[in-house]
């Protein structure tokens, strides 16, 4: 933890020739930087061990954390842990006294953020000076955008993923458009209708249903980010049904055989949560999952919905939307069509509630028809997806998807309450700039 915030006096006035840096907004995991270079720049001891009169800069390699360990086992086993990483340049290039604190940049399609802070690096026997064959060992900021933001007003942090470029003919193959958001008519084993099937349940040890994610490709799911907060490890994700079913279950109903198919369970492979999310606020409150294995999209029961990635799959309507919601008379999910409600009255009942809603496009309300509440039931919660139907020449209907519900209150009370939902087409761009190809 060789990380410190300092506040200062006084305010320091922007210029051109002086800027505040990025934060670090992108996936925190650090095999994602092995490899890649950075630039370390500073006045510490120059090639004669003098400190030095000029700003120096350098190319900083990251390699990963066995091979900094194995490089000297006795200045780096008992001293890297898990939010620190390491980075060497060529020979004899590298930090050293007086670099400490310094920044490590990266330059991310033209824009600088900071991932390392300088904290230490061996040294030459008997002289207390850095040995530059050695490698830097670095706090990882990434790793610490939590605590900053509970010292720092959050409305001043520089976070750019709203100006992230996308290139949406890179990322359409991501994304299997013949066969999203297509209904399927398949049951469970107990013979009910089974839920659509994007449809994920994110499941504990203890086999309780914590929330709710929707799959959009078959290797990642998007979902509320407060819901993986901790132990996002000890988490999996069902899809086809709310319990395993290990195999085919076949049975008579009214005159012909129908089978359910087996359940697929997934382990989560890295967690992408929004970088302006905070516990403190429902604001923001994004997370893009990768599977660790790939959810099998043939079976009929699995299927991703669509993404508004396409002129004709972002309509910007706000109707025609529905919700999954559980039906008391019949104990089935159903797709329950809801309406859209003003975004002032949503607001307004928010505030009343204790919820600030920041952003209001980044947010909107819909709520469940009066004639309807009395036979819905939130059963699902946190996460139930919001879904637009859209027309497709020579494609049927398509479910595009266009928000999930934050506080789980879908069909929660006795009247019809408007619903907060994360609205998709504002964080479209971000989802994308993280998701990646896999083999």
């Amino acid at each position: 933890n060789d990380i410190a915030l300092i506040k200062l006096t006084e305010s320091i006035t922007m210029s051109e020739f002086v800027q505040p840096v990025c934060l670090w907004t992108m996936d925190k995991n650090q095999e994602l930087i092995v490899g890649k270079t950075g630039t370390l720049v500073g006045f510490g001891l120059n090639e004669q061990d003098v400190v030095s009169e000029q700003l120096k800069q350098a190319s900083i390699g990251v390699v990963d954390a066995l091979t900094c360990i194995k490089s000297d086992r006795l200045s780096f086993a008992n001293q890297l842990t898990a939010e620190m990483f390491c980075g060497g340049g060529q020979s004899n290039v590298s930090a050293c006294n007086g670099d400490s604190g310094g920044g490590l940049f990266f330059n991310v399609e033209g824009k600088w953020f900071v991932r390392g802070v300088v904290s230490f690096i061996p040294v030459r026997q008997r002289t207390g000076l850095c040995d530059p064959s050695k490698y830097t060992a670095y706090a990882d900021v990434a790793k610490y955008l939590g605590w900053i933001d509970q010292y720092i007003d959050r409305r001043v942090l520089v976070f750019d993923t709203d100006e992230l470029e996308v290139d949406y003919e890179e990322k359409l193959p991501l994304f299997n458009l013949n066969t999203c958001g297509t209904k399927s008519e398949t049951v469970l084993d107990n013979g009910q209708p089974a839920p659509l099937p994007w449809l994920g349940f994110v499941l504990t040890k203890e086999e309780k249903v914590k929330c709710v994610v929707t799959l959009i490709s078959e290797w990642y799911v998007v979902g509320t980010a407060s819901c993986f907060e901790k132990n996002e490890k000890d988490l999996r994700i069902l899809f086809g049904g709310y319990e395993d079913l290990l195999e085919q279950k076949c049975f008579e109903r009214n005159g012909s055989t129908v089978c359910a198919y087996p359940t697929q369970s997934r382990s989560i492979g890295r967690v992408v949560a929004h970088p302006r999310f905070s516990k403190n606020t429902i604001n923001d409150n994004i997370a893009l999952i990768e599977l660790q294995s790939p959810a099998d999209t043939t079976q009929p029961h699995v299927k991703p919905i669509c993404l508004p990635v396409t002129p004709t799959l972002y309509t910007n309507r706000t109707e025609n939307f529905s919700v999954l919601a559980f039906r008391l008379t019949t104990g089935t999910i159903v797709d329950q069509s809801v309406n859209h409600v003003d975004p002032d009255f949503c607001k307004s009942v928010h505030i009343v509630a204790g919820f600030a809603i920041d952003n209001e496009e980044k947010s909107f309300c819909v709520s469940v028809p009066e004639e309807d509440v009395a036979n819905c039931d939130s059963l699902l919660g946190q996460g139930t997806p919001l879904q637009e139907h859209v027309s497709m020449v020579n494609a049927g209907e398509r479910y595009v998807l266009r928000g999930f519900d934050l506080l789980g209150l879908t069909c929660a009370g006795d009247s019809s309450i408007p619903v907060l939902y994360v609205n998709v087409y504002s964080y479209l761009d971000w989802m994308l700039y993280n998701m990646r190809y896999n083999e």
